[in-house]
């Protein structure tokens, strides 16, 4: 009786509650020393990044309460490793919620009192961070959720207040899109919890399980032993002993765990029912044999295993991949005891295998989102984030290569725009084609077509089954057999197709297909988002009417050749044009002419200079050019020729011939000057010379 006793004991819900709450607390404490050293760092770089945006004392002393609080965090860090084990675990999660609260707090003071209040691309750089820091607290502190809403809160609420408060269309959508991704780090978080305190639970449990078998394993073995020595005087203790034995038999039947005990050989000596639910096969058909379900490459796993429980050796909670009877991978958490003879010897191993197969998929499934969402946060530009994108899904989800095309609407026709594939000479060959291919919506019935119809994703089990997509063949030469696409959308509207081919026929996986909905969206989004940015951008550099570079852009850049002229000892030159006669035009044909005029001159300075030289427009009819690294002035004066010819060919307005000249001046680094102002001033000062002495001609600068 006395092994009964020892399956049946448990510790009290009370006590069990309170061991996981301090696994809890433990774990928060562990994993958030690197946090404090990332949190200096990301402080130090805002503090940088903001010098002279924000007034520069209120930064300093937000530095200074941020460096303070986490070096009272950190000290709390060692406090609690040194009293380890804690009697009171409640007591020390209220001093780290309070630590969190109040590093929340001063992100939220950087959201709200030091927010610039009139860059966007500042008021972006502290959205980023804070979005950034919350993204991490939302992982870090996951093993507490107090933590995380009592740092999350205050970290988020005043910048998305500050945004809703200064009115602007683009603030108030940046507000809601901040409302919704705390929505989102606020639901994601419990799950995170969630998902720790079962990891927990079931690493109890399995080691409780795990001792009180192999102890009731050892008691049997005794009861036997003295069985044997007693059998003609002590028969009730035989049948106390059968009645133990058909019990311990039960409990091993009704365990939702698989529970397998193998003889020193690897061969099955009990397999239970639920074993027979998770890998397939019946105890019938494998008692006496070795199971075949290591995958091909793992054997010598298996056997490593086996080797150090029979040496004495016990592990737990040890993550798997298994063969099921149908040939299926199941993933499995394992953990293992030896069985002991009464000399004590290890005769047999007892294994306890979980399916986290479900698990798993989900934790993958999340980790794509959050790597989904990192990426589309942090990236700078497309090109560094769809890659990266097509990268995190196929890796997440077992395809062996990715590929977004973009729409253009007005050719009715998709181009392959980025790619990425794993390392094979074929998957290279297959790149190839499709970056070389154009898809005509109208003229098409593959996978991409038939995305862009429905604008839903769509999956194909067997490409080699598959009629109606022209790149089937090519795709299976690659030795690529299944494949699925999804709509990139912003709303309704189509802006591309993302798709993915994978080495074997798959059946359609119903929750990528969900998930990728509103990865597409995201993905739109962030597209959409960075063409506007490009197109802002654009508009501030450049002039509106002629697209050339504007005064600022070309003083920008002018300053950076000087830098490398001055750097690597080189020339450099300015070319001042003014139109000569334009007032002419704008006097006779108007305004609107005039300007058609300009767009024409600024064509034929495109086409008529070299590729690197650079083309302002900084006036109404004043033009200049940046000429780098020219060695001989004649190729300076060469140019001054190409500029005056082109713009003295006649230009057709309205029916007219209109005629024109140009009158350059020229300046040279290092001989006329050092530094922008000084060369494009004796440039201009070289122009009008130029006109004096008759127009539609060039002169160079001379003191």
């Amino acid at each position: 009786m006395s092994t009964v006793v020892a399956l049946g004991s448990r510790a009290s819900p009370q006590a069990q509650g309170t061991r996981l709450y301090a696994e809890q607390v433990e774990q928060l404490y562990r994993v958030s020393r690197p946090g404090y050293a990332a949190t200096a760092i990301v402080a130090l770089i805002i503090t940088v990044a903001m010098w002279g945006v924000v007034e520069t004392g209120a930064l300093l002393a937000w530095l200074a309460a941020v460096m303070a609080v986490t070096a009272v965090r950190y000290a709390l860090y060692q406090a609690y490793t040194a009293a380890i084990p804690v009697r009171d675990p409640r007591s020390w999660a209220r001093r780290f919620v309070a630590g969190a609260a109040g590093m929340g707090a001063l992100w939220g003071v950087l959201g709200s009192v030091l927010y610039p209040a009139e860059l966007l691309a500042y008021q972006l750089l502290v959205v980023f961070a804070i979005g950034g820091v919350t993204i991490v607290g939302a992982v870090v502190l996951a093993p507490l959720p107090r933590a995380f809403l009592f740092f999350m809160l205050p970290a988020n609420l005043p910048v998305v207040a500050s945004m809703f408060l200064m009115g602007e269309a683009v603030h108030v959508f940046m507000g809601l899109m901040m409302l919704a991704f705390c929505g989102l780090m606020a639901g994601l978080s419990p799950l995170i919890t969630d998902m720790i305190r079962e990891s927990l639970q079931v690493k109890f449990e399995n080691a409780d399980l795990i001792d009180r078998l192999a102890a009731s394993n050892h008691q049997l073995s005794s009861a036997n032993e003295r069985l044997t020595e007693r059998v003609a005087a002590d028969l009730r203790n035989e049948e106390a002993l059968r009645e133990t034995s058909q019990k311990f038999d039960a409990l091993i039947d009704a365990s939702p765990l698989a529970i397998i005990i193998r003889d020193s050989q690897g061969r099955i000596e009990k397999w239970n029912p639920a074993a027979e639910r998770i890998f397939g096969w019946s105890e019938l058909e494998l008692l006496g044999k070795i199971v075949p379900w290591y995958p091909p490459g793992l054997e010598d796993e298996g056997h490593r295993y086996r080797s150090r429980i029979l040496r004495g050796e016990a592990f737990s909670n040890v993550e798997a991949v298994r063969l099921r009877k149908d040939g299926t991978l199941v993933t499995i958490s394992l953990s293992g005891a030896p069985l002991y003879s009464r000399a004590g010897a290890a005769i047999g191993v007892l294994v306890i295998a979980a399916d986290i197969t479900a698990r798993k998929r989900v934790e993958r499934r999340l980790q794509m989102e959050h790597d989904i969402t990192r990426v589309l946060a942090e990236a700078n530009s497309i090109d560094e984030a769809v890659p990266a994108v097509l990268r995190t899904i196929a890796t997440s989800s077992g395809w062996a290569y990715g590929a977004r095309w973009d729409l253009d609407p007005a050719a009715g026709e998709l181009r392959c725009a980025e790619t990425w594939c794993e390392a094979a000479p074929k998957l290279a060959e297959f790149v190839e084609l499709n970056r070389q291919r154009v898809q005509r919506l109208d003229r098409t019935t593959g996978l991409i077509h038939r995305v862009w119809e429905s604008n839903s994703p769509e999956w194909i089990e067997d490409l080699a089954q598959e009629e109606g997509m022209r790149r089937a063949a090519a795709a299976v030469e690659a030795g690529l057999h299944s494949a699925f696409a999804f709509p990139i959308r912003i709303g309704n509207e189509f802006y591309g197709v993302m798709e993915f081919f994978g080495y074997t026929v798959r059946e359609p996986d119903p929750d990528l297909m969900e998930i990728v909905h509103t990865t597409g969206s995201q993905i739109g989004q962030f597209l959409a988002r960075k063409a506007a940015e490009q197109d802002l951008q654009f508009v501030a550099t450049h002039d509106p009417l002629t697209g050339l570079s504007n005064r600022r852009l070309f003083a920008d850049r002018l300053s950076h050749a000087l830098a490398q002229a001055q750097r690597y000892h080189r020339r450099l030159a300015v070319l001042f044009v003014d139109l000569d006669g334009f007032k002419v035009i704008n006097d006779t044909l108007g305004h609107e002419a005039g300007d058609l005029f300009l767009r024409q001159v600024a064509t034929r300075l495109r086409e008529g200079l070299r590729e690197g030289d650079i083309i302002g427009r900084i006036g109404g009819d004043e033009f200049v050019v940046l000429v780098e690294e020219f060695g001989d002035p004649a190729q300076v004066i060469g140019i001054a020729r190409k500029i005056i010819d082109a713009i003295a060919h006649p230009i057709q307005l309205r029916g007219q011939e209109c005629h024109v000249t140009a009158s350059v001046g020229i300046s040279t680094y290092p001989g006329d000057g050092r530094d922008s102002q000084t060369l494009l001033k004796n440039a201009d000062s070289a122009m009008y010379r130029a006109k004096e002495l008759g127009k539609n001609r060039f002169e160079f600068y001379s003191s």
